[in-house]
């Protein structure tokens, strides 16, 4: 496993957080002091260890000694409200409640608890709802994190001399599997909190001749927006898009970019359930196929499926998209319970296939294009929100609502009759409860609810009406 094999990579830079920095043999050394504390107070036996995630060299020795004494990690975003973090402790019982902070600093609170895991299959839980921590955990192996980073590693051409810029955060599956390909390749990760709009990434970025970055949709369309494609960066060897859908022109601009900056511009496509990556579109065919997902990673596969649940063989039709490989899932779970309920066998590649929830068609030359969403989550900044949580969340407020929109906009419809509080106040509400900022939150007032004929919401009436504003 990459977090077993750090001494091999013994004089390397593993990881930079501003002025301090860890070699491969010093990480090593690090993960080791803290197993040691763990063993002395948990002994031989395994729980769940929740890790509020900030992004540095901390949360980066806590998550790796965690992995290699066996116990499972819950990684949590820093800001986690605390009504979510007790509903955490009532579901998990962990053992440990790890704080990372700033220079290498933590602070690690042992809990008393008889509620243990019978076996060691699970690694590491991460919600499937970005940082709110609300949603359902998947449940990742050891194997399945291995398994992902080494197909990364065999798509991406990640260097051991490479040094990447670490902003996504730390509990986010895009941001951890930057971290394992590197770790795996024996390269350096260097983290900030820093903005990719920022004056101190871009400091950052020359200080350290950054040699990747990765980054969401909001992220190149500010970037954009900032000119960014006209920058010479000669060290700037290839970038990275996943968390969701860049429209059209953005690609075809950063692939354009990428090829007069004699660099590489990789889109891929990829869930929490997956470890998180599925797909990448070569390079050469981002200007061509702007549109395209590509194809599935090393030792993965797709299929098509209609709604027959017939498969489908012939290109240009679509169907809901399933991936299969090594680094689908174990399963989702709600509690300790369901941890030790799910299968202690051996790890071995997944043969089962996950239902992706999205629709796809996939052409003459054996490339996928999504084409729209079974189901009802959206990413946005590269979390995925459940809508059927935000409509939850705002029967806190005692507000009937209503949750739709795309991957630009979350569209929130409220009866302005039974809610006499501001839309300020509901955007402040969603805004800090899922971690989005309110530019993305739309908050339109109706008279009653739209429905449909047969008196179900009519979702895509309010998504129309949004559309139609500004």
């Amino acid at each position: 496993m990459f977090y077993d094999a750090l001494s091999q990579h013994a004089e390397n830079i593993a990881a930079i957080e501003g002025q301090q920095q860890l070699s491969y043999a010093e990480l090593e050394q690090a993960c080791e002091g803290l197993e040691k504390d763990l063993h002395q107070r948990l002994g031989l036996s395994k729980g769940v260890i929740f890790i509020l995630a900030f992004n540095g060299l901390s949360t980066l020795v806590s998550y790796l000694s965690v992995l290699r004494q066996g116990h499972c990690a819950m990684l949590l975003s820093p800001d986690t409200d605390d009504s979510v973090l007790q509903k955490l402790y009532n579901q998990f019982e962990p053992c440990v409640t790890i704080t990372c902070l700033p220079q290498q600093q933590r602070k690690i609170q042992y809990h008393q608890t008889s509620a243990w895991l019978n076996h060691g299959n699970v690694s590491l839980l991460l919600s499937t709802s970005g940082s709110t921590g609300t949603a359902k955990q998947v449940a990742l192996s050891a194997h399945n994190l291995q398994a992902n980073a080494e197909a990364i590693c065999d798509y991406l051409p990640i260097e051991a001399t490479d040094k990447t810029l670490c902003s996504l955060p730390f509990f986010y599956s895009y941001g951890l599997s930057i971290i394992n390909s590197h770790l795996h390749k024996g390269a350096c990760c260097v983290f900030t909190d820093a903005s990719p709009v920022s004056r101190d990434y871009w400091q950052l970025f020359e200080q350290h001749q950054i040699a990747s970055f990765a980054g969401v949709p909001f992220t190149y369309e500010m970037l954009l927006r900032l000119r960014f494609h006209h920058k010479t960066l000669p060290h700037l060897r290839y970038f990275t898009q996943a968390g969701g859908k860049l429209n059209l022109e953005a690609v075809k601009t950063l692939g354009e970019f990428a090829n007069t900056n004699q660099s590489e511009f990789y889109v891929m496509y990829g869930q929490t359930e997956a470890s998180p990556r599925m797909a990448f579109l070569r390079p050469e065919l981002v200007t061509q196929k702007p549109e395209s997902i590509g194809r599935a990673i090393p030792g993965g596969r797709f299929k098509l499926v209609d709604e027959q649940n017939q498969l489908i063989e012939q290109a240009n039709t679509v169907g809901e998209l399933f991936y299969a490989g090594a680094n689908v899932m174990l399963g989702y779970v709600n509690s300790l319970a369901d941890l030790n309920e799910l299968s202690v066998e051996p790890d071995q590649p997944k043969n089962a296939w996950l239902a992706t929830g999205d629709l796809a068609y996939f052409d003459d030359d054996g490339d996928y294009f999504i084409t729209g969403r079974k189901s009802r989550f959206l990413k946005l900044f590269g979390l995925r929100i459940d809508l059927d949580e935000v409509e939850n969340s705002l029967a806190e407020l005692n507000i009937a609502g209503l949750a739709t929109g795309n991957d630009s906009h979350l569209v929130i419809a409220i009866t302005s009759a039974e809610h006499e509080q501001s839309t300020v106040e509901v955007k402040g509400w969603v805004s800090q409860r899922f971690d989005l900022h309110p530019s993305v939150i739309k908050v339109l007032h109706y008279a009653d609810l739209p429905l449909t004929e047969n008196g179900k919401k009519d979702y895509q009436a309010v998504l129309q009406s949004a559309l139609g504003k500004s």
